[in-house]
């Protein structure tokens, strides 16, 4: 069976409706002039800082993860303990992602590659150490940046394992980022959701008093409150996805300048940098978020003037 078709009647109604509502949103925007600029701005710079922050603490979170899991825990054993018993109980504990075998003979000819060989061969017949006096070593590797500690805590209790070392203070200032960026966020979520609302709102109420001599003469004629007042709706959702249109092109072209300077500076900086280009939000689901976001906001704020005035309380 086909689709049921509306009759001739309901159509016409339908698309004279439609009509209506194209042609009063046409008209607000055409009387709105500069209201609609500052409206569309305000929403814009709105919409921008909440979706540069959302995404640079987010980028913030994935890149402490990132480089926190980067963070080796170096295990030292004691002095003729075999590894292969403790590289087996290191892979057994929870949240470790990769166990690395460092022998001494490795470890020493690193460490004269390093230094040169000649140098410290000198330097050793000068101290007397004409053999190796290093030990075997594990490097591990946590799954998450949060767990290393607590992977290191547990490492230090194995047996034959001597001392345990870590980059303690890198990760928690690393934490301690990740943390702050995060409340800062909310608050900044929250702060601009009220600040948005409020934008629009108030930008809709001058709209209303500007196209208030029409709205008296649509009420002489016989439409009803709700038909009056929905194309501000219109208008207010309109002008919230044009504003998250262009917050979406400002942050791109921040987040790309912003890429492009960390590639240019030290190599902590530049690590970074490649860290957040990987773990930025994609452009098309940055750009759905804030027209969605834009068209929220403007429904919330334009939806007060409708209920006031479908309510007969606008003055």
């Amino acid at each position: 069976m086909g689709l049921k078709q509306l009759p001739p009647i309901q159509q016409s109604e339908t698309l004279t409706r439609a009509r209506y509502l194209a042609r009063e949103t046409q008209l607000g925007l055409w009387r709105g002039g500069w209201l609609n600029g500052a409206a569309v701005l305000t929403v814009a710079v709105l919409l921008f800082l909440f979706g540069f922050g959302f995404n640079i603490a987010s980028q913030i979170d994935t890149a402490f993860q990132q480089l926190g899991s980067r963070l080796e825990i170096t295990a030292y054993l004691e002095p003729g303990q075999a590894p292969e018993p403790i590289q087996t109980q290191l892979e057994q504990l929870p949240n470790t992602a990769q166990v690395i075998l460092v022998s001494k003979d490795q470890a020493w000819q690193e460490l004269l590659k390093d230094l040169g060989a000649s140098d410290i061969t000198t330097a050793a017949e000068n101290q007397g150490l004409l053999q190796n006096p290093l030990v075997d070593e594990f490097k591990i590797i946590a799954t998450r940046g949060e767990e290393v500690p607590q992977l290191a805590a547990a490492v230090k209790t194995i047996p034959g394992i001597n001392s345990v070392q870590y980059l303690d203070k890198a990760l928690a200032s690393l934490q301690t980022l990740s943390q702050s960026a995060q409340r800062l966020g909310g608050i900044l979520v929250i702060a601009l959701a009220v600040t948005a609302v409020a934008v629009i709102a108030t930008v809709m109420q001058l709209l209303a008093v500007v196209r208030q001599p029409e709205i008296e003469i649509m009420e002489l004629v016989g439409a009803t409150p709700r038909w009056i007042y929905l194309p501000f709706l219109v208008q207010g959702a309109g002008l919230g996805t044009l504003g998250g249109l262009l917050a979406w092109g400002g942050i791109s072209l921040t987040e790309q300048a912003l890429l492009q300077w960390l590639g240019q500076q030290g190599d902590l900086l530049k690590l970074l940098g490649q860290l957040l280009a990987s773990s930025v939000l994609g452009g098309a689901g940055l750009l759905l978020i804030l027209l969605l976001l834009g068209a929220v906001v403007g429904l919330i704020g334009s939806s007060f003037i409708f209920l006031r005035g479908v309510r007969g309380t606008l003055s």
